[in-house]
């Protein structure tokens, strides 16, 4: 895998060879070792010095990296017909971190560290993350005199992000003409410019991504005292499909007699839930904006998926979709449904990026040179979510593809497998790989996931490397 990672930066430009050579050799190391520090990873002092050295060179940046990673992303999705380009923004907190320079406030004026607001590029079919096709990256000012958020210029919020990522799935469509390219965003990303700017591309026949986002707010509708939410409840019936839901935790804000308190913690149990599907067409009247008048009224189609019968004590499971998608048949909404399913890919790979390659522990001291190792992390953590989907989607591949001998001869002695004479499949050497890492490998377990992943190639390193001083490899 470590040898493979290399090609996302073949088309890297330092301007200077030597450079190209070591972010690539340093790729390749904490690809091997995602979670270790950069101390650790690197190989020793001398070359942990030299790396360190390499991200504080102005002529290495956080884009120049991910725009190398970029070029291969393409490659891949252009044998895709559909595309999606799911957006989310995270937060990466160096709070602890004391003598980091060149840093913003978070959420609060006590906590420091940076926003990103990524975009991954996913094959609607297969559901496999193809790489992330661009990251924006923003500190916040410190907080000034409270100011009313209808005076600021839209050009101004941080919610332009959201906007500015739909003008590239845009330009994704102008460069894969033939490919159908899907913007998805969750509740944050409804925003009524968004809308707007479709359907004046549509109409100007200008490339234009359709649109698959959470309905974030209940907006009126072109008619006297109507809104959004009651009337797509109401909407016809189409049908009822089951979901499995997962356990979490998370804070909400408490509402009561609609007003909204103080923020609790809700727990959603692990349940296979029924869900009704209803879809409409709905003509949103157009929000009036201080500094650029009324904006135009527009028609677009709603989905709505909600749960039926949940348990006692737990909060139905509801989304609402607007979409430029077509939903007069339940495939066409079966299909939106579930190509906002795969937005939580987005969610895994920042769970891996945080919580597998450890972003947030970086001690660099500089923002800009820490803003490097975070994009060679960025690929780090797509190969891993990588590697798990296409094991998924085509099992039988050879796990040359990804492996080198090396790596699969040790998970097979480590295993205690019998070693053919010719390279096992992909998915032998990830099941090894991931009982490595902790995984059961019983007959109904489901594959091994990121975690399991991230650290069956940590232990993996060591073995490789024992098995080589020893001349077993």
């Amino acid at each position: 895998m470590a040898a493979n990672i290399k090609k996302e930066l073949a088309d890297i430009d330092l301007g200077d060879k030597r450079r190209e050579r070591r972010i690539m050799r340093l790729a390749s190391r904490m690809a091997e070792a995602p979670s270790e520090s950069l101390r650790a990873s690197s190989g020793g002092w001398s070359e942990a010095i030299a790396a360190f050295r390499l991200f504080k060179n102005k002529n290495v940046t956080h884009g120049k990296i991910l725009d190398a990673h970029r070029k291969p992303t393409l490659a891949r999705a252009a044998k895709s017909p559909r595309l999606l380009f799911i957006s989310d923004t995270t937060e990466l907190d160096y709070t602890s971190h004391k003598a980091l320079a060149e840093v913003g406030r978070l959420d609060h004026e006590k906590r420091r560290g940076f926003y990103a607001h990524n975009h991954l590029l996913v094959d609607e079919d297969s559901g496999v993350a193809l790489g992330l096709y661009g990251s924006k990256i923003w500190t916040r000012e410190e907080k000034d005199a409270e100011r009313d958020h209808k005076e600021i210029p839209f050009e101004e919020k941080e919610s332009l992000r959201w906007f500015e990522g739909y003008l590239q799935a845009c330009s994704l469509v102008a460069a894969k003409p033939l490919r159908q390219v899907l913007y998805v965003g969750d509740r944050e990303s409804d925003i009524y410019e968004i809308l707007v700017e479709h359907a004046e591309r549509s109409s100007e026949g200008k490339p234009a991504a359709d649109l698959l986002i959470r309905a974030g707010r209940d907006r009126a509708l072109d008619e006297k005292k109507k809104f959004l939410f009651e009337r797509v409840r109401n909407a016809t019936r189409l049908g009822d499909f089951e979901l499995n839901v997962t356990a979490k935790k998370q804070m909400k804000k408490k509402t009561v007699d609609g007003k909204t308190g103080t923020r609790r913690l809700v727990e959603r149990t692990k349940r296979t839930a029924t869900l009704e599907v209803r879809a409409t067409t709905v003509s949103l009247r157009g929000p009036y904006r201080k500094h650029g008048g009324k904006l135009p009224n527009l028609s677009v189609n709603v989905v709505v998926v909600r749960e039926k019968d949940p348990p006692e004590g737990q909060e139905p499971v509801e989304w609402i979709l607007l979409t430029t998608l077509p939903v007069d048949t339940f495939d066409q909404v079966l299909r939106v449904i579930e190509a906002y399913a795969k937005r939580w890919l987005i969610e895994e790979f920042h769970r891996i990026l945080k919580s597998g390659c450890r972003v947030e522990q970086i001690q660099l001291r500089k923002g800009n040179a820490l803003l490097c190792a975070v994009a060679l992390y960025f690929i780090v953590a797509w190969r891993i979510l990588y590697v798990r989907d296409v094991c998924r989607d085509a099992p039988e591949l050879p796990c040359t593809h990804f492996f080198s001998e090396a790596e699969w001869r040790a998970a097979f002695i480590i295993q205690r497998k019998l070693i053919g004479t010719s390279p096992p499949s992909l998915g032998e050497v990830v099941e090894l790989i991931g009982k490595i890492g902790g995984h059961m490998g019983r007959k109904k377990d489901p594959p091994p996931g990121p975690e399991c992943l991230w650290k069956g190639l940590e232990k993996l390193r060591h073995y490789v490397e024992m098995g080589q001083a020893l001349g077993a490899l």
